[in-house]
């Protein structure tokens, strides 16, 4: 993170993490979230500058429980983070509603944090895996398995 205050104020403040170990003061710090029975750490480090090569070097998941799919850009937007398509999505601008992933089957959501990291909120459907399905909105998904929201 270029701004390790900045990074810290974003995944706290914004996103509920809780700061864990280090901190505003040295050169990295450890979050830590807690989600229904499950916990995760990030490992946040000071750097002069970020160099995105590839998305495979910035690109984060989170997972989500599957009942929260149609909250994740409430949630987000809530928090004063828009949601957008990654560079080179077949589609792209701000997000309107989860994407879905119809090989796992799993609706996401990105957005990025202040040093352009891609970050994705993704939550499981209960859903038999269709392949062929990629990268499409959530509303296309339940017209073709016939589900309505949850």
């Amino acid at each position: 993170m270029t701004d390790l205050d900045r990074a810290i104020d974003f995944y706290v403040d914004k996103l509920g993490f809780e700061l864990g170990f280090g901190g505003k003061v040295g050169s990295s710090a450890l979050l830590l979230y807690r989600y229904q029975e499950m916990r995760w750490m990030l490992g946040l480090f000071r750097v002069d500058a970020v160099a995105h090569r590839c998305i495979a070097e910035y690109h984060i998941s989170f997972r989500m429980a599957g009942k929260e799919v149609d909250s994740m850009i409430p949630f987000l937007r809530e928090r004063g983070i828009e949601p957008v398509h990654p560079l080179g999505a077949p589609l792209q601008g701000p997000m309107t509603e989860p994407i879905v992933h119809g090989w796992m089957p799993a609706a996401a959501v990105f957005f990025k944090d202040p040093d352009e990291h891609l970050l994705e909120l993704i939550a499981e459907l209960p859903d038999a895996p269709r392949p062929e399905f990629l990268y499409r909105p959530l509303s296309e998904w339940r017209g073709l398995i016939g589900r309505a929201v949850s």
